[in-house]
């Protein structure tokens, strides 16, 4: 059976930095990190910025240093809009 997915954007003042397929992300939220997978409850969170990790649908790790901002997650679409944010 396969993974349950759902679309992940992060966004900066400059564009977006990253646009895909997720099956896993880690949010480095304010007051620690919060694992996010498909069919999450409706949330959202500030963060502090940090480390950003996500799993995608192909199973490949990808790492992002994040600037502080804002994680939404509804609907199986989520959003991370921050002020930077480069591969690690």
């Amino acid at each position: 059976m396969d993974e349950p997915v759902y679309n992940l954007r992060i966004v900066t003042p400059q564009g977006i930095a990253y646009e895909g397929t997720v099956a896993h992300a880690q949010v480095p939220a304010e007051h620690g990190f919060v694992g996010v997978l498909a069919n999450h409850a409706p949330y959202l969170t500030s963060s502090a910025g940090g480390k950003f990790t996500i799993r995608e649908e192909s199973g490949l790790l990808r790492e992002f240093k994040v600037e502080p901002g804002f994680f939404e997650f509804k609907s199986n679409r989520a959003f991370f809009l921050t002020r930077g944010c480069e591969n690690l």
